[in-house]
């Protein structure tokens, strides 16, 4: 089911959906199965969206993954954020974008005057505006209101973000509202079975998502009083369950390839990255006890202390920080590219949470042998958790309702609860309610002694960074927006990196578009009005 109308997607290259491009090189002249509203399916083109959102969230997140210090970042940052990052061979993330966007459309001409369609295109808003204010954070401006419509605009022009931004919010508001008015459900809907009171509860948190993203510069989208905005959301209907929780899950199907992409770089084959030291630190010693969390989200293959290079040099190198974090963590610095020494068995790899592998209890197993959950993972996009620390930022830094103490520990029982809870395993290892509360109680004491508003913004989003696990975008976002946490670990081989602020434009759409230009990754997306340099 998590591939049906997979091959809507060959009804058009994103070239002719957004700028033209020459038909003959995709056999679409008088192509029968180029849909329009007279001969399109609402259900399947739905389920199409779908399908093309969980793939481009997941292919995103991995794009960010060793950015954001996940992954171990094995190159530098101009290579990692290349032009051809978006044109994957498989991923094919602008692409598909166009894709979901040109169907989004369809479905909602579809929809106009037909009422058993409200809660299909209100679904169909709300998946596609988070594809899109995802599009807007990765690359700033993007074409899209001229978008996807060939015949009139051939070469579709960049809109500016925040007029982007403004359109979904619009969209959002009527999405609730035709919710609301909704009779007839979605036969297929894989995300909350067409439960209402479910996805009014994400539209609203999605509308909170961008406020709190936007807060450097809500004028620019419209809001002149973002606090006021802000606390009628919060006395509204939010994701504040894990029932409610916006997330997809993953099934363990080999052909089609449905399983986690963690799991698929994990447990398929030899892992071919490494995880990021700094997350590996931050989980294991950076306060009185392991995170409870650390046995579910990492998965040791091997005990066996590495000494190959470069761990065999790294310990006397003062440029790296961690080199090897003892106890079989197996990982890399960040910007570490002395690699494939031919460890891929030993490396330490995904977990349990939220990859679908393994729960490490110590077996020593590799990854491809284990016990493990066949890749029936789940891709966290807003959570409980997620909601709740976007609660407590803005309560610290705009005042909005709430005491930002309460909902950071609140924040951080939800992530605790929502891992700890994944699936019912038996060991001998699981985290016991004693840990948590001990993790709790550290984590509220330094924020008790923090000196400043800064200081405790820090802890907040340090303990998101943390929650954020299996959803780099929100941890790419906060940092740009915040520059926490203060002490995530800067590339070893340049004390003085330029951080990508943005991602560049498809170089095959530059290719083809006259109105789109090469971008640099110093360009900051609309709502980051930070200085430059702010970053690492």
């Amino acid at each position: 089911m998590h591939r049906t109308g997979k091959f809507i997607g060959k009804m058009a290259c994103v070239s002719l959906l957004v700028f033209g491009c020459e038909v003959s090189n995709f056999d679409l002249q008088e192509n029968p199965n180029y849909l329009t509203p007279e001969s399109a399916d609402p259900e399947y083109l739905l389920n199409e969206i779908q399908y093309r959102f969980q793939h481009f969230m997941g292919n995103m997140i991995l794009n960010t993954d060793d950015v954001m210090r996940y992954e171990a970042m094995t190159d530098t940052y101009p290579s990692i954020v290349s032009v051809d990052v978006l044109d994957g061979s498989s991923s094919k993330e602008w692409e598909g974008y166009f894709e979901a966007l040109n169907n989004s459309r369809t479905i909602s001409e579809l929809a106009e005057g037909d009422e058993t369609l409200l809660l299909h295109n209100a679904i169909n808003k709300l998946l596609v505006g988070y594809m899109t204010i995802t599009m807007v954070d990765y690359v700033g401006k993007i074409p899209y209101f001229q978008a996807v419509n060939p015949s009139e605009f051939p070469n579709a022009r960049l809109d500016d973000g925040e007029d982007v931004y403004m359109s979904v919010l619009e969209d959002i508001d009527q999405a609730i509202l035709d919710i609301e008015a909704s009779t007839f459900k979605f036969s297929t809907d894989l995300f909350y079975d067409s439960d209402k009171e479910k996805w009014i509860a994400f539209a609203q948190s999605l509308k909170l998502r961008i406020l709190v993203q936007t807060r450097l510069n809500s004028s620019s989208i419209g809001i002149a009083n973002p606090v006021a905005e802000i606390n009628a959301l919060l006395e509204g209907n939010l994701i504040d369950t894990e029932e409610e929780d916006f997330q997809y899950t993953y099934a363990n199907v080999v052909e089609p390839e449905s399983r986690h992409p963690y799991f698929q770089r994990g447990y398929v084959s030899d892992f071919g990255q490494y995880m990021g030291n700094y997350f590996m630190y931050m989980l294991k010693d950076s306060k009185s006890q392991k995170d409870p969390r650390i046995r579910y989200y990492l998965y040791r293959q091997a005990a066996a202390d590495p000494l190959i290079i470069p761990y065999n040099t790294c310990m006397d190198e003062p440029n790296v920080v961690y080199c090897y974090l003892g106890e079989y963590y197996r990982g890399l610095d960040h910007g570490e590219s002395r690699t494939g020494y031919g460890d891929n068995k030993e490396r330490t790899v995904y977990g349990l949470y939220p990859a679908g592998g393994a729960f490490d209890e110590d077996q020593f197993v590799t990854a491809a042998k284990s016990t493990n959950l066949n890749g029936t993972g789940i891709l966290p996009l807003l959570t409980t958790s997620f909601v709740k620390f976007l609660s407590a930022e803005s309560a610290l830094t705009l005042g909005t309702n709430g005491d930002p103490a309460e909902l950071l520990e609140q924040a951080i029982r939800a992530s605790m609860h929502k891992v700890l809870a994944f699936e019912d395993i038996k060991s001998d290892f699981l985290a016991t309610e004693e840990s948590v509360d001990a993790y709790v109680e550290e984590v509220m004491t330094n924020y008790a002694n923090a000196a400043s508003d800064e200081e405790r913004l820090d802890i907040i989003i340090t303990e998101y960074y943390l929650a954020a696990f299996g959803n780099s975008i929100e941890a790419y976002n906060f940092y740009r927006r915040t520059g926490y946490p203060s002490n995530i670990e800067v590339p070893i081989d340049d004390n003085n990196p330029t951080f990508p602020r943005s991602f560049p434009y498809s170089a095959n759409e530059v290719e083809v578009n006259p109105f789109i230009k090469q971008k640099k990754n110093t360009e900051r997306v609309f709502w980051d009005t930070n200085p430059e340099g702010f970053i690492k």
